[in-house]
């Protein structure tokens, strides 16, 4: 899921001051985000008082869990970045999309290395869940697993619900849900 975070902008026209929900990562792959991007209307903002609409200089990551390849648009440099890749390389093994992602300043390069990147011009590597998250992964299953038993249950639902929700989890771990 693209993440969003709610804050206060103010219009550098009038000084109006208001909120408004920025994008901080989006998911690439479903058109209608994908659209929001190559057609300037990520970020844009318009104020309720003078009504002009402004692009917010807010860095987000575009990814594409389906291409395997995910890029950073961060007009000024922003720190958590960094901590970003450290986590994804962790997570998802070094080398992996989400930790290599690019980091494009100017906005016409970003979406032209999107656009590379869908034309297979540029590859991103999917990565490996790392040990450490595997081994959390599977003992977090494990101890669903301990605490279903201990109903008694038996249910066939249980073992589907159990089944369902470690591949959704594991999908969105793929997807990186922030």
């Amino acid at each position: 899921m693209s993440k969003r975070v709610e804050a206060k902008i103010t219009c550098p026209n009038c000084n109006h001051q208001f909120e408004f929900t920025l994008y901080r990562s989006i998911w690439g792959e479903y058109p209608e985000n994908r659209e929001l991007v190559m057609s300037d209307k990520i970020n844009v903002t318009k104020c309720p008082s003078c009504n002009r609409s402004t692009k917010l200089q807010f860095p987000f990551i575009y990814t594409n869990a389906d291409q395997h390849f995910a890029v950073w648009w961060e007009p000024e440099y922003d720190a958590q970045i960094d901590s970003d890749s450290v986590g994804y390389a962790k997570m998802l093994g070094e080398g992996n999309y989400l930790a290599t992602a690019p980091r494009i300043k100017s906005w016409s390069e970003f979406k032209n290395t999107i656009l590379k990147f869908e034309n297979g011009e540029l590859k991103g590597k999917q990565g490996t869940m790392s040990k450490e998250m595997n081994d959390q992964m599977q003992g977090f299953l494990k101890h669903l697993q301990d605490k279903n038993k201990k109903k008694n249950s038996g249910c066939m639902g249980v073992a589907l619900i159990l089944f369902v929700f470690s591949s959704s989890l594991l999908y969105g771990i793929s997807k990186l849900i922030f």
